[in-house]
């Protein structure tokens, strides 16, 4: 072999000037693998698109190290909530919470959603209004009237295209009033009129209207029954949309007269299926109904729960009950339009 210059000898194994070892033999290849790689890295010459690439690596450390200290404090405020729930929660606390019903759990994350939002709807059509804390009906849905999660498929349809140019807004089965209420607040409708069966109820609509600034736009009366449209004759009903939810009641208030009285309205109703003689029932009202309105349903709605920041430090499963209402199946909202 011919002979290479001294300078590029080894230990006995031979290297090719600016590029690696010339490998001769599988004794000298032995021998190259035990010469420190910062040895053999140090023969090779360096060309400047090398440099150019351990340069813009250099940069990218630097920048790195100057956008650290943001980086950390960051994550420091994404996690402070959660550290601050950790330290409030003591053991006595934890095992209490360990043997809660669903139901007292579903009382006690809404409460605590209740506070933090102090009672004001934050999100959705809705945002702004003001809800007193008033359990008398559970309190297990204040957590989400206040996100804008409560039956976000009929906020959807009250708030849709179809219903622009609507004036006035009929609540039977009205709780608290926070849809008439709401639907008032937001100048969706004109005028509202509530029917609630509690007196307590009918109280609590009072107050949160006069705390929303609606109470000369907005009625309320006691239970519906079948001649509940008789106080609504001043109304257009061409421009009135009526919400039902009167937790199986809907069967008693609606018959041939009431349904032909209304059929120019526009009426969602939501269906309550573990009545006695549902089926029956059921059928029946389909049969009135079909014959009058056009009969359609709405579809349940998605509900997105990572786009509200407040839950970040709840638990899984404490963020999703609160999108429950405690029913026994998905409900059922059925839409009833005029024929006419």
């Amino acid at each position: 072999m011919r002979a290479l210059p001294e300078a590029c000898r080894l230990g006995g194994v031979c290297v090719h000037p600016g590029v690696a070892a010339l490998f001769v033999g599988s004794r000298r290849a032995a021998l190259l693998s035990r010469v420190p790689s910062h040895t053999l890295s140090a023969m090779i010459p360096t060309s400047e698109s090398d440099k150019d690439a351990d340069c813009s690596c250099e940069k990218r450390r630097r920048a790195m190290n100057e956008k650290l200290p943001d980086l950390i404090e960051g994550e420091r405020i994404f996690f402070q909530k959660v550290f601050e729930r950790q330290s409030r929660a003591t053991m006595e606390m934890r095992e209490q919470w360990r043997s809660e019903t669903i139901l007292q759990r579903r009382r006690r994350v809404s409460s605590e959603i209740y506070d933090l939002l102090g009672g004001v709807v934050k999100y959705g059509p809705f945002k702004g209004l003001s809800l007193a804390k008033n359990n008398w009906w559970g309190g297990g849905d204040f957590g989400s009237m206040l996100l804008g999660l409560y039956e976000n498929e009929v906020l959807d349809f009250l708030f849709s295209e179809r219903l622009d140019g609507f004036e006035s807004f009929v609540d039977v089965g009205a709780a608290d009033g926070y849809y008439a209420i709401g639907m008032l607040r937001s100048g969706r409708v004109k005028n509202a009129v509530c029917f609630e069966l509690s007196e307590e109820g009918q109280r609590t609509i009072a107050s949160n209207a006069e705390s929303n600034s609606v109470s000369d736009r907005i009625e309320i009366f006691g239970a519906a029954d079948r001649l509940f449209y008789e106080k609504l004759s001043h109304l257009d009903l061409a421009k009135t949309v009526v919400l039902v939810d009167a937790e199986g009641a809907e069967f008693e208030i609606f018959d041939d007269d009431s349904l032909a009285a209304l059929k120019q309205a526009t009426i969602v109703i939501e269906i309550h299926n573990w009545v006695e003689d549902f089926w029956d029932k059921y059928t029946r009202f389909l049969t009135s109904a079909a014959a009058l309105f056009n009969v359609e349903f709405i579809a349940p709605a998605v509900r997105d729960l990572t786009q509200f920041p407040e839950l970040n430090d709840f638990t899984d499963d404490n963020r999703y009950l609160i999108c429950s209402e405690g029913r026994p199946n998905v409900m059922r909202f059925m839409i009833l339009t005029s024929k006419g």
